[in-house]
């Protein structure tokens, strides 16, 4: 048989060098450990979390039995407080959700735009008579002004 068919039938390796099956057999041991610690760690995780789901299903079914006993004790102020809960969230949404938009006034539907800025004029006005003798001095000669 040629050199290189008994080098096939080897795996590759030479006539002259050892196997290493142990080796990889060490290998193939230490990988399966690492996944058995891996998987008893998944089942400790899903165990915990299974019990903490448990303790919160108790505690939530215990907490609405005392709900429900306060309820059958106190019937209208239960009815009361409830309506005054949910009429609370409704304005707290209704604000939220509406954009508040500025109404129109009926001056500013009605009125034509010279009359609706009539305050602004009389402002005006008013500050223009204010100032009128000043105005008219300072058009009067120097003479006239000191009399």
């Amino acid at each position: 048989m040629p050199k290189g068919n008994s080098e096939r039938q080897n795996g590759g390796m030479g006539r002259g060098e050892p196997e290493r099956g142990g080796e990889n057999r060490g290998v193939r041991d230490q990988v399966q450990a690492v996944g058995h610690q891996i998987h008893e760690g998944v089942a400790q995780v899903g165990q915990r979390l299974g019990e903490g789901y448990d303790s919160a299903r108790e505690d939530a079914a215990r907490r609405l039995r005392l709900a429900e006993g306060m309820v059958a004790r106190n019937p209208a102020p239960s009815v009361l407080i409830g309506f005054g809960i949910g009429f609370g969230f409704g304005i707290v949404l209704t604000t939220l959700l509406t954009r508040p938009r500025p109404e129109e006034t009926w001056a500013e539907r009605h009125l034509p735009d010279r009359l609706r800025n009539a305050p602004d004029s009389l402002g005006h006005l008013a500050d223009t008579l204010r100032n009128l003798p000043e105005a008219i001095a300072r058009h009067l000669p120097n003479a006239m002004r000191n009399s």
